[in-house]
């Protein structure tokens, strides 16, 4: 009997030594040594027609785009490009940022002016794409998109 207790009480010694023995591996830091951290990206909350009130809209009129975003990180500008039936995408316009905090969204907000192109045939489908971009180059583009139709 005191021999099984005696292997016990060295058994757990010799355990509770093992475990107290065994070093400890510090984190890897492998990750924190290779990366570096440029920020955040923004946040576009939403981005919509304002006017006018439908989608389908003559060559040649102005509309008005409302655009609601926020970032943790300075804002650079906002970019709006599009896509004017199959052509490829481009820029139309850039805008630097301007400081307008809506109280009521808890968002930046921004009225895009854009002027649909004369000229096109009945039909044609130009889709508006928002992209905000930050101080640090990080960007964001929306998570919607305006479509037109052309009368």
């Amino acid at each position: 009997m005191k021999k099984n207790i005696s292997k016990i009480i060295g058994g757990l010694f010799a355990v509770t030594l093992l475990i107290s023995a065994c070093k400890k591996n510090a984190p890897d830091q492998w990750l924190q040594d290779n990366i570096t951290i440029i920020g955040k990206v923004p946040v576009i909350a939403s981005f919509t027609l304002k006017s006018p009130a439908t989608t389908t809209v003559p060559g040649g009129s102005p509309a008005v785009l409302d655009l609601r975003y926020w970032s943790d990180d300075p804002i650079d500008k906002i970019n709006l490009r599009a896509t004017v039936g199959s052509t490829a995408q481009q820029l139309v316009s850039t805008t630097p940022y301007q400081k307008a905090y809506s109280t009521v969204s808890r968002t930046d907000s921004l009225l895009i002016p854009y002027q649909v192109p004369t000229g096109l045939a009945a039909g044609t489908s130009i889709v508006l794409e928002v992209e905000v971009v930050n101080k640090n180059t990080l960007s964001k583009k929306g998570p919607s998109t305006v479509t037109l139709k052309v009368q």
